[in-house]
């Protein structure tokens, strides 16, 4: 195998290595064998075994052929690997001057045949030879499951996208909702302050009388309706009416809103 410099990534097994390495790793008998026979040996376990089994190492190759080529990318750009090129080509040209070959294009055809070999296993491995079969095999299960994975991710962006307009879905009803929630409460908001205006012009001249108001205050222990004390001076209004011992005063409230209904001045409620 061709080195592109001392700190190149070294290159990637294929399936079939990486199964002969374990084996040989496992074996005693196998390591004190002639190379030749050790590969026929294991060349027949590896036959033998299932697609299952070959998996394992077919996964492995993988992982070392896309570290390596991701390292030789990176390597590619040291200057290390622009020297060892410029070496290489200027070797080349002195070759073809001894030679009597100096064509300027069988060189850059070379050397970028040169370069590109590094990202082709199929460029350097012999037709028909094992080695070639177990390469295809290993192009062949990596292709597979690369078609799985896109089939899966297809599957899953699906799933997102109907996620996804569900969600636009469910966005634009809730909006929807908080806009006729917004309008009902403006609508009950306008209601009220007109009803609390009413109100006051109705009970204006009618005060209450309140202990709790203060000696030192201008109403002298009466309390009188304003914007701001609708809700209290209501309150006490019911409570007084109600006790038996302010009829006059009850009678008075009652004049007084039926007048209010009668004229106008009082639309938002009825007696």
């Amino acid at each position: 195998m061709r080195s592109y410099g001392p700190n190149a990534p070294p290159k990637p097994s294929s399936a079939f290595t990486l199964y002969m390495r374990h084996r040989c790793s496992q074996s005693n008998d196998l390591i004190s064998r002639p190379f030749n026979e050790r590969r026929r040996i294991i060349s027949s376990e590896w036959s033998s075994l299932s697609q299952e089994q070959k998996q394992v190492y077919y996964k492995q190759a993988i992982v070392e052929r896309t570290k390596y080529e991701e390292e030789f990318a990176e390597y590619k750009k040291t200057d290390e690997y622009k020297d060892w090129l410029a070496k290489q080509e200027h070797n080349k040209s002195l070759s073809r001057k001894k030679n009597g070959k100096s064509s300027s294009k069988e060189t850059h055809e070379d050397v970028d045949s040169f370069e590109d070999e590094y990202s082709s296993k199929f460029r350097r491995i012999p037709i028909f030879t094992h080695e070639f079969l177990e390469y295809n095999r290993e192009r062949e299960t990596s292709l597979r499951h690369i078609r799985k994975q896109v089939t899966k991710l297809d599957e899953e962006t699906a799933l997102l996208s109907k996620h996804i307009d569900n969600l636009a879905g469910a966005e634009t009803n809730l909006e929807q909702q908080i806009k006729l929630a917004e309008a009902t409460l403006a609508s009950e908001e306008s209601i009220l302050a007109k009803l609390n205006k009413e109100l006051v012009a109705t009970f204006s001249d009618l005060p209450v009388p309140n202990p709790d108001v203060s000696t030192r205050s201008p109403n002298k222990g009466v309390e009188r309706i304003n914007p701001n004390n609708i809700e209290s001076y209501l309150s006490r209004l019911a409570e007084l009416t109600s006790s038996g011992h302010h009829e006059a005063l009850k009678a008075k409230a009652r004049d007084r809103l039926k007048a209010a209904v009668q004229c106008g001045t009082l639309s938002v409620c009825s007696i």
